[in-house]
């Protein structure tokens, strides 16, 4: 393992319309000391084609499998590859600023009890265009905590991520390589929620550094690990990771209702946006939660009355809100 080495991997997967862009942002990062493991999973496209002419680049390392292993498996061959002291995993649809591997690695230097330290990221379409930030979106608590840099520690983490994954995209998150394998790296159990898995048990590990700098564009498209899994499958892994934190972590009798409360709210969320999914999921996502914590069933009803409430409430103020206001 090299001191300060910072290994950037990449899953590469029939994504060939975003690599020229996310190679070149990584590419121009201002922190000198970097590697860049690019795997490629098999893909259909012509994605290998365009990264064999990244791999003329001395920091740069192509590796193309054999056969197709699926996101988690090229993850973690890519930590098994990796020689730097840090890892960063760089979607291969998403993109940085130039200066973000060095602010990230400077939080984690400040802040000797980090394993961790993430950014804040962009959303962006497909074409780059910005949509927005992934910050506005969080929950009070959250926002108020982190309106600037700040070190989160491994315990309070843990509380934002139950309700939400406060890291929202793995290319914006530095991890300390001794941490991500004493966690035991990524868990093959989950398909779209492996990261927010992962974020959990490094929280047991380390505290958490955050720089409040939008440095990384979080691309939103159709394609995406999560899009394209199914919404029955993609809430089955909901339940079971958030269900199974709130029964494992050290909570109160009132903490364990809340969050309790935030998971059943993310069902009805799915029921009302998605009434036809939703319905049709309705019989096996009741059995799952029953199976993995029965009392949270009854916060069900409960959290599809707020949230629906909360939607009126939202509609009503848009349509009464003046005009030059």
């Amino acid at each position: 393992m090299t001191p300060g080495l910072v290994s950037i991997v990449v899953a590469s997967y029939n994504h060939a319309e975003y690599l020229v862009e996310r190679m070149q942002s990584l590419l121009a990062q201002t922190y000198v000391e970097i590697e860049i493991l690019v795997i490629d999973d098999c893909s259909p496209d012509n994605s290998v084609e365009i990264l064999r002419n990244f791999a003329t680049d001395p920091r740069v390392s192509l590796i193309v499998r054999g056969g197709n292993g699926g996101w988690v498996a090229v993850s973690n061959q890519g930590a098994e590859l990796a020689s730097g002291e840090y890892l960063l995993y760089a979607n291969c649809d998403d993109a940085c600023e130039p200066e973000m591997v060095s602010k990230l690695v400077k939080a984690m230097q400040k802040n000797p009890s980090a394993g961790v330290s993430f950014c804040r990221s962009l959303l962006v379409d497909a074409s780059g265009k910005v949509l927005g930030d992934d910050y506005a979106g969080r929950e009070p608590a959250f926002k108020a905590r982190c309106a600037g840099d700040t070190l989160i520690s491994g315990r309070e983490m843990s509380r934002f991520l139950l309700h939400s994954c406060v890291m929202p995209n793995l290319s914006a998150v530095l991890m300390r390589k001794s941490d991500f394998l004493a966690a035991g790296g990524f868990s093959g159990q989950y398909k779209a929620n492996s990261d927010w898995e992962l974020f959990f048990r490094l929280a047991e590990r380390c505290d958490v550094a955050y720089v409040a700098a939008p440095l990384n564009h979080f691309r939103q498209h159709e394609t995406t690990v999560r899009s394209q899994t199914k919404s029955q499958t993609t809430y089955e892994e909901f339940f079971r990771l958030l269900l199974g934190e709130i029964r494992r972590l050290d909570l109160g009798f009132l903490e364990r209702c809340k969050y309790r409360m935030r998971v059943m709210a993310l069902w009805g969320h799915h029921l009302l946006t998605q009434p036809i999914h939703g319905l049709r999921n309705f019989p096996y996502h009741l059995g799952r939660v029953l199976a993995l914590d029965p009392p949270a069933v009854l916060f069900f009803p409960l959290a599809v009355v707020e949230h629906a409430l909360s939607k009126v409430a939202g509609v009503l103020g848009r349509a009464f809100r003046s005009p030059d206001r």
